[in-house]
């Protein structure tokens, strides 16, 4: 046999006034159709047969009442199961009434208290709902008891004991039945929690990625795109349900080519002209029809790049040490003793001149190679540049016995930050301004070498610029590149190195083609550079 459940506690929820606001309704519809059928004088004939004044004044005081109670339920008035409780005793104190007037059990009308039962089931928990079943039991053996005593004719106690029966069994399958239903509920509200937690923290980590996402429809429209995704391809504000063509024109072509030609990669798009390095974009498509496409920082992956390669260059210099290093030691020492004991030779003293001043070369080479591979992983903070490069200036004149109006520093924004390597980027600005101070001409202007320092278009930008003749077209080309120098005496590595440390700390460095002098431009975005290593 079934057992209620004793367990549920006084919780009152939305749900639970939401049904019995339901069943006040129904309450509502029941009186309404009593009292009219009765007025109306509307078959069935037997409603109100045995006392037609007392049915009337009843029905219509049930109607009142019953609007009253759908008020109060539809505005979650008091406590939820005082209020039930309430309700269903007047229910079947009604009814059974309504019962009584109209002839009382024979006419089937017993049934309408089986709603009641099945209403306190459903709406309150374990023994109340039982009490519901009793109550109107004990309803109907009074109606019975009072019909005999009243002198009817015939007296149906089997008919009353049946429906008594009824109600508790009815009580017992709307008690289980309601449980079940609310534990489905439940699971069903847990499940849409769930769903809704993974949805939110799906958003927020799409949001959160340093690789644009965005999603294109069949129809070429955008239906999700990150922060990142806007950034690079400089969309503002969030658009969505919008034609990537209208976004995007460029990202809108090369999807048209990607689905055409189904090619795995493609060069990097420029998508403004800020952006020199551009954007590179790789294509996925989805079982739904849709497009996913992965937006990346072409720069950004040079960044990574440049990493591995001078891991790379790091594992080839230990050869180079260990193959080239020794064996040049000594060639020099065989060049020293050479030149001891031929010093009055000066053909040999020559030959061991052009020796010595090589194996210092090559040396040079190779310290400047290993102080590559032995470079330390970034280690970024925030510098206030215009107050760096002053300290900076100072200290480079006192090094090099340069007069301090020689070399001129100017500031348009004095509260220019950056978050680099400090170590790192004292090295590229000594390297920028020695080549600078090399190459400048002593003239009748004091300034030699000038240093600007401004903001533009996002980004903190450093100029380095002589007052000497220039660089030629013909050796810009390969400005960058190692083992390249036009300097006497230099390893062409300077400046390959200064490009390097400024990739890896999320800048760039290129070189100013102007008339007169040479310029170098040091660029570093505003906000915190990413992809630090």
């Amino acid at each position: 046999m079934a057992s209620f459940n004793f367990g549920h506690g006084e919780t009152e929820t939305v749900a639970a006034w939401r049904e019995l606001t339901v069943f006040s309704a129904y309450r509502l519809f029941l009186a309404a159709v009593l009292f009219s059928v009765f007025w109306l004088k509307l078959p069935p004939e037997f409603l109100g047969s045995k006392n037609p004044s007392l049915y009337t004044q009843v029905t219509l005081l049930y109607l009142l009442l019953a609007c009253v109670l759908a008020f109060l339920s539809f505005k979650e008035f008091g406590r939820f199961h005082t209020n039930t409780r309430f309700q269903l005793i007047l229910d079947i104190v009604f009814l059974i009434s309504i019962i009584d007037t109209s002839g009382g059990l024979s006419n089937g009308m017993g049934l309408l208290l089986v709603v009641v039962v099945v209403a306190g089931g459903t709406l309150i928990p374990g023994r109340q709902s039982a009490f519901i079943a009793a109550l109107a039991t004990l309803a109907v053996l009074l109606e019975v008891s009072y019909s005999q005593i009243a002198g009817d004719d015939v007296t149906k106690y089997s008919h009353a004991g049946m429906l008594g029966a009824t109600f508790f069994a009815t009580a017992i399958f709307a008690q289980t039945l309601s449980q079940k239903m609310k534990k489905v509920s439940q699971l069903a509200d847990q499940r849409g929690h769930d769903v809704n937690k993974l949805a939110m923290l799906n958003q927020h980590i799409i949001s959160s990625m340093q690789t644009g996402i965005v999603v294109v429809d069949s129809n070429g429209r955008v239906s999700l795109s990150n922060h990142s995704a806007r950034e690079l391809l400089g969309i503002k504000g969030e658009y969505s349900d919008l034609s990537l063509r209208y976004l995007c024109p460029v990202l809108a072509e090369r999807l048209s080519l990607w689905k055409s030609s189904h090619r795995s990669s493609f060069d990097p798009i420029q998508v403004n002209t800020d952006d020199a390095a551009g954007v590179l974009a790789r294509f996925t498509a989805l079982e739904s029809g849709e497009t996913l496409i992965y937006v990346d920082s072409a720069s950004a992956l040079s960044q990574q790049a440049q990493q591995m390669k001078l891991a790379s260059l790091g594992r080839l210099t230990a050869s180079i040490a260990h193959e080239i290093r020794n064996p040049l030691g000594a060639i020099s020492h065989a060049g020293e003793l050479l030149a001891e004991s031929h010093e009055n030779d000066p053909v040999t003293t020559k030959l061991t001149n052009i020796i010595q001043r090589h194996s210092a070369r090559m040396n040079g080479i190779i310290e400047t190679i290993l102080s590559m591979s032995r470079r330390k992983k970034v280690e970024p903070k925030v510098i206030i540049l215009a107050l760096w490069l002053e300290s900076f200036i100072t200290e480079f004149c006192e090094m090099n016995r340069v007069e301090a109006g020689e070399i001129e520093l100017k500031v348009s924004s004095s509260l220019a930050r950056v978050n680099i390597d400090e170590e790192q980027f004292h090295q590229v600005m000594t390297n920028l301004v020695n080549n600078a101070w090399h190459y400048s001409e002593e003239l009748d202007e004091s300034v030699r070498v000038s240093l600007s320092l401004f903001v533009q278009n996002h980004d903190v930008i450093i100029d380095v610029k002589d007052n000497g003749k220039g660089i030629a077209e013909e050796v810009q080309e390969y400005l960058f590149e190692p083992f390249h120098s036009e300097r006497q005496g230099g390893t062409g590595l300077g400046l390959y190195l200064a490009r390097e440390l400024c990739q890896a700390n999320g800048g760039q460095l290129n070189y100013i083609s102007e008339p007169e002098g040479a310029r170098f431009r040091v660029t570093f975005p505003i906000e915190k550079q990413e992809a630090l290593h």
